[in-house]
């Protein structure tokens, strides 16, 4: 049951003042005016899930217009009537006004309780239909954001792709590519290996402040998979170790290196879309000559 308080509205105040006191001793949380002007104006203040009316309220707006009135500012408040006037006529009207429902006096408060926790309940699940709604919302654009970031990435590493494919000189064709690395990813060190013909590794490139000094214990490159917590290769607390493939021949393997653990995974679709370009262009080169390693 919500914890928003109901609003009751009558001008009797022998009444209002009894049914207030009933409801309260009961555990509902209410607020009471005596006319539908003050109930009017106690909703721009407050949102009350449901509202509890007289119909007749002589010298103001009856409860049939307070009805229609707080629909119109707010549809989700569920507003019940009671009248000493039931008949078909007053709920065809109770309806048409937008009212969840009606009880006709004298009732008692045990009545008038159950019609109030259908009503609680009711608002209860159309708020939480509300959150899921927004949810939703929030997700489907989370979700277009993150397709145009992506489209960006897209048309981005293609314009590198394009600029590279001829160029003749590694540290050249690496170059946009590693500056899209760190902009995107924000490793705080990485290497770019080679496979020699002695089943062992050379540095092509790197970047960051560690050592780098263990790579003579990597994997034999055609054993070489992509793996995680490989931080301890190049002294970082984090790591990520990465082979650039074509098809079955090994070209490259990247190291990136993190100082702290990370969100990263090479999985990740952004990731994916920056080795397969780089793979595409280091493949472009190795046609035309072998890689030159870092001396």
């Amino acid at each position: 049951m919500l914890q928003d308080p109901i609003l009751l509205v009558d001008d009797d105040a022998d009444l209002r003042s009894t049914l207030l006191q009933a409801l309260l001793a009961d555990g509902y949380r209410v607020n009471a005016v005596d006319s539908a002007v003050a109930a009017l104006e106690a909703v721009k203040l407050h949102h009350y899930p449901v509202i509890l009316t007289d119909l007749n309220m002589p010298g103001g707006p009856s409860g049939l217009e307070l009805v229609a009135a707080v629909k119109a500012r707010d549809p989700r408040v569920l507003c019940v009537i009671f009248t000493g006037y039931a008949s078909l006529d007053v709920a065809i009207q109770s309806v048409k006004c937008g009212a969840y429902d009606f009880i006709r006096k004298p009732f008692k408060v045990t009545e008038l309780e159950a019609i109030l926790d259908r009503a609680l309940d009711h608002a209860h699940l159309l708020r939480q239909v509300e959150g899921y709604q927004r949810d939703l919302e929030a997700r489907v654009l989370a979700r277009w954001e993150d397709q145009k970031i992506y489209h960006k990435e897209v048309l981005d590493l293609n314009a590198i792709l394009t600029e590279t494919l001829d160029h003749p000189d590694a540290k050249a064709v690496l170059a946009p590519f590693l500056r899209f690395l760190r902009h995107r990813h924000r490793p705080d060190g990485y290497v770019v290996l080679l496979p020699d013909g002695n089943q062992a590794w050379s540095i092509l490139e790197r970047e960051g402040g560690r050592p780098w000094a263990a790579f003579g214990t990597l994997p034999a490159p055609v054993d070489l998979v992509q793996i995680r917590d490989w931080g301890w290769i190049g002294g970082y607390p984090d790591g990520y170790l990465v082979p650039l493939r074509r098809g079955d021949c090994l070209m490259a393997a990247l190291f990136l290196g993190f100082e702290e653990r990370s969100s990263f995974h090479p999985e990740e679709a952004s990731f994916e879309l920056w080795r397969k370009h780089l793979e595409a262009a280091l493949y472009s080169l190795l046609r035309e000559r072998p890689l030159e390693i870092l001396e």
